[in-house]
């Protein structure tokens, strides 16, 4: 399936480097080689001085803290941010590479899989994955090219979907599963680079990207893989690069046992285990939901969520554990009135009935929803962290029409010293921050309206393994202080280790319901059906 390196013209800006540096590369065998290199956003360092390189047909994992400089440093190397915008030099096969756009560097064998998903949703999967190279016959897309292209590439994948639907319609680990494939459609003959690509996906999907990465690495092609999921490095990674302020500052050559190491080496000192919760089992409750029906739209008879009662008190944390496509994101989306569908049952809220028929209604309700998608259903990019924390609650710094600006600044300063927002400020546009900091963000939103039920979808998606902690420290806060919490998450991990009970569902039912005793087998027991 891959297709031969393209040769460079002399147009592209991928320059013949000396002798001597091509002689070194081809004594040494580097795809790939950093040396030194920074970069600044507003006179704020994001790198300084990264070096390291990549061999081909080898794995370096890249790990490290939100904010350690990973996605910047990638996004250099891709072409992303363009030559003259940072320093330090970038060596291809021993030659420098100075790329203006995104386009030099896949014409140099370098594709990057962006942890965000850049998709055109009423755009057809295959015109997704083939955007700006659609093949061509006498001046009018060959759609029977198209079609026989993207269906090889999606059974190389196992994504089992029609080329010709909408993308939209596709689950949001299918979705990862197409951006994929799309990238390896891209000629990545030197080095291909995975930032997060995991971190929607269901474990035997996952399964499935490591066997294709292997064939990868058979074909010579060198890979930088970045995740916050220490327990997949050994199975993918030939070695490893730590980061911490936007500086490499430490090497790992094997992947054997070394995950406490590595922790330590992010964060730059030993992970402090989150204090134990003693639970109030007299709280009352404040979530009922009875006999709940989450239909696929108006007029559908066929439903997302069937027949789903729970209860959540107040001070809990009640997990909610399911692989993709049981129903847990269209439950919490009902309750939070944002599903687009007809709903049926009864939801009462400290025993009074409701029915929220839009967020805004929820949110005057006291329910705020942290979503699983962050940059399509969360961020407001292109406007600042003050706002985008203000967003669920300018009211209550409003008097009338006008804004008090003095007390949302204050209040919102606050906020993001209680998050650790990295760097803390208010006037940033929120995409320049990363995945974790911008998850920060969100949360902060929601604390703001003070919310008497907290939903949380996948919370810790994209984050590593100190802000983790940062979240869950949050979370018990908020519970502790009366907050009903419920955590949607594919974790295991996490669903067992944060949650006071869980509870499971497949195909939109729930199949069992546990206290924190519950075992790793008994949940996927359940999620996949075993137990009814």
């Amino acid at each position: 399936m891959w297709c031969d390196p393209q040769p460079l013209d002399s147009a592209q800006p991928h320059e013949a480097g000396s002798a001597i540096a091509a002689a070194v590369a081809a004594r040494e065998g580097y795809a790939l080689e950093l040396h030194q290199v920074g970069k600044s956003f507003g006179g704020i360092p994001a790198l300084s001085d990264v070096s390291f390189n990549v061999r081909p047909g080898e794995v370096v994992a890249v790990i490290g803290e939100n904010g350690a400089g990973k996605s910047t440093l990638m996004k250099i190397i891709s072409g992303v941010y363009p030559a003259d915008s940072y320093q330090g030099q970038l060596l291809i096969d021993g030659q420098p590479a100075r790329f203006r756009r995104v386009r030099d560097a896949e014409a140099a064998g370098i594709v990057l899989v962006p942890q965000e998903l850049h998709i055109a949703p009423n755009l057809s999967i295959a015109e997704n994955m083939f955007m700006g190279m659609l093949p061509s016959r006498h001046g009018f897309v060959d759609e029977a090219k198209l079609f026989a292209i993207a269906t090889e590439r999606l059974a190389f994948f196992g994504v089992q979907a029609n080329p010709n639907s909408p993308v939209g319609e596709l689950s949001p680990s299918a979705q990862r599963m197409v951006t994929i494939a799309s990238a390896l459609s891209k000629a990545a003959t030197r080095v291909l680079i995975f930032d997060e690509p995991t971190a929607s996906l269901t474990q035997g999907e996952a399964v499935h990207l490591f066997e294709r990465l292997a064939q990868i690495k058979a074909q010579n092609v060198g890979c930088i893989y970045i995740t916050h999921r220490l327990d997949e490095i050994a199975q993918v990674a030939d070695r490893i690069v730590v980061m911490r302020n936007g500086r490499v500052v430490e090497h790992f050559a094997s992947t054997q046992d070394n995950i406490p190491d590595m922790v330590r080496a992010m964060i730059g000192r030993d992970p402090e285990p989150s204090p134990p919760r003693a639970l109030n089992e007299r709280a009352g409750t404040v979530l009922t939901v009875e006999n709940l029906l989450v239909h696929e739209g108006f007029g559908s008879r066929r439903c997302r969520v069937d027949n789903v009662s729970l209860e959540l008190r107040r001070g809990e944390i009640l997990g909610l554990f399911g692989l993709v496509g049981a129903g847990r994101t269209e439950l919490a989306k009902a309750i939070f009135g944002a599903w687009p569908g007809a709903c049926e049952g009864e939801i009462r809220i400290d025993g009074e009935r409701v029915r929220p028929r839009s967020p805004g209604e929820a949110i005057a309700l006291g329910i705020g929803m942290l979503t699983e998608d962050r940059k399509q259903t969360g961020l407001i990019e292109g406007h600042s962290v003050l706002h985008n924390i203000s967003a669920a609650s300018i009211r209550a710094v409003s008097s009338g029409p006008f804004i008090r600006e003095h007390d949302e600044i204050e209040r919102n300063r606050e906020l993001i010293r209680k998050l650790d927002l990295r760097p803390p400020r208010l006037d940033a546009k929120v995409e320049w921050f990363s995945g974790g900091n911008q998850q920060k963000v969100l949360l902060a939103r929601w604390i703001a309206i003070r919310p008497r039920i907290l939903i949380v979808d996948e919370p810790t998606y994209g984050v590593d393994i100190g802000a983790r902690q940062e979240i869950y420290r949050l979370l018990h806060e908020l519970a502790a202080e009366g907050t009903a919490v419920l955590m949607i998450s594919s974790d295991m991990t996490e669903i067992l280790d944060e949650s006071d009970r869980v509870l499971v569902m497949y195909k939109g039912r729930i199949t069992r319901s546990f206290d924190r005793k519950a075992s790793r087998h008994e949940l996927m027991a359940a999620a996949t059906g075993e137990i009814h």
